[in-house]
């Protein structure tokens, strides 16, 4: 009896085999039949010892260095038969575009045939855009800046909203605020930068290199939504006990939108499509009630520094606001504006493309489109809302 139980055994095993086989085959005949192919592979967020923000967008051939930081909303590109190279020690910020084209011209690069690149110790500010581009070594480039066809040799300082195609960027040559260089003679009368400029890309690269570390930490600790949406900010050296933002009532947060530690935003609030409220490094940001802030806008402030905002913010799209910075009520801002290290007053009006870096602005100030607002000289001679000329 016991050899006939063995032998029933071992017929069910393999029946069991054939059931198993057979169900297989039809999952595997079906899919393909279907003619689906499944795309998903998970994204590495942590790689290389750096951080990479799950809501960035990437694609095409793209090699990370060791300990990079890349903030939330950024795109790198690369288009098909060429290749991004992203050196050591080197950050992207938020809402930056990357890219390489396959059909635009671009300069010789050990990265491949047609690349856009950096070198090592890199720092790229909000809203930059650059485009088959070879980066040096310990380069600093500012917010809204544009580069096409460049090479930027090592230690170039470029500043904010600056405008370069088709140079070559000598070693440590500095860009001023706003300037448009495309010829080789103009870059070549460029001046040198400064030791307070050296300095401050050695801030940056510290603040950065801790937040590779210390954002890839939160992320292997508490997970993807430590990392995205509203969360707290990352411990850090100047930042040990970080708070959670505080989001007042009736709120909207459209999709991808990034709010990070000591934020708090008043009542009655809109925030746009991958608009970033970093209070990972200055703090707190405060954004009063009823602000209507638009898509790919920018929050951040230095270490050491914060941003305060009146009531009734209304904003365009793709502007950097970046402390530290004081404003007041009732604020008007239009697209693709920069304004850092200033104080405004109630009830002014900034146009689309500007600059303002470093001033005051008085109360009902109206700034042009385009203009560049660097000087305090520059900013007393604006006109002012009639009603408030008397």
């Amino acid at each position: 009896m016991l050899k006939n139980a063995k032998s029933r055994l071992k017929l069910f095993v393999f029946l069991g085999l054939i059931v198993i086989i057979f169900t297989l085959n039809t999952i595997v005949v079906n899919v393909h039949s279907q003619g689906s192919t499944s795309l998903f592979e998970p994204f590495k967020i942590v790689v290389n010892s750096s951080f990479i923000s799950p809501l960035d967008e990437f694609f095409g051939d793209v090699l990370i260095g060791r300990k990079v930081f890349i903030a939330s909303n950024t795109i790198i590109r690369a288009e098909p038969d060429t290749r991004i190279c992203i050196g050591d020690r080197t950050n992207f910020q938020d809402n930056i575009l990357f890219l390489v084209l396959r059909r635009n011209t671009a300069p010789p690069s050990a990265c491949a045939a047609k690349s856009s690149s950096t070198g090592e110790r890199v720092s790229i500010a909000h809203q930059a855009n650059i485009e088959n581009s070879q980066i040096g070594n310990f380069t600093f480039i500012g917010f809204h800046t544009r580069l096409r066809n460049v090479v930027l040799e090592d230690g170039a300082f470029i500043l904010h909203g600056a405008i370069l195609s088709n140079v070559r960027i000598g070693k440590n040559r500095l860009v001023p605020i706003g300037a448009v260089i495309t010829t080789q003679a103009q870059a070549d009368a460029l001046p040198l930068k400064t030791e307070a400029n050296s300095k401050f890309q050695e801030e940056v690269l510290e603040v950065n290199a801790e937040f590779a570390e210390n954002y890839s930490h939160l992320y292997e600790e508490a997970g993807f939504d430590a990392v995205t949406g509203v969360s707290t900010a990352p411990k850090t050296s100047w930042n040990p006990k970080p708070v959670k933002p505080t989001i007042g009532q009736n709120v909207k947060l459209d999709e991808f939108a990034r709010i990070v530690g000591d934020v708090r935003l008043g009542n009655n609030s809109t925030v746009g499509q991958r608009t970033s409220i970093r209070a990972d490094e200055g703090t707190p940001i405060i954004i009063g009630e009823n602000a209507q802030i638009e898509d790919r806008v920018t929050f951040h402030a230095l270490k050491g520094t914060s941003i305060h905002i009146g009531k009734n913010l209304d904003t365009s799209d793709n502007i950097v606001f970046h402390g530290p910075l004081e404003v007041g009520d009732n604020l008007t801002i239009g697209d693709d504006t920069v304004l850092f290290r200033s104080k405004v007053g109630n009830d002014v009006t900034i146009g689309s493309e500007a600059i303002v870096v470093g001033v005051t602005l008085q109360n009902g100030v109206k700034v042009p489109d385009r203009a560049i607002i660097t000087t305090q000289k520059q900013a007393d001679a604006l006109v002012r809302s009639p009603r408030l000329q008397i």
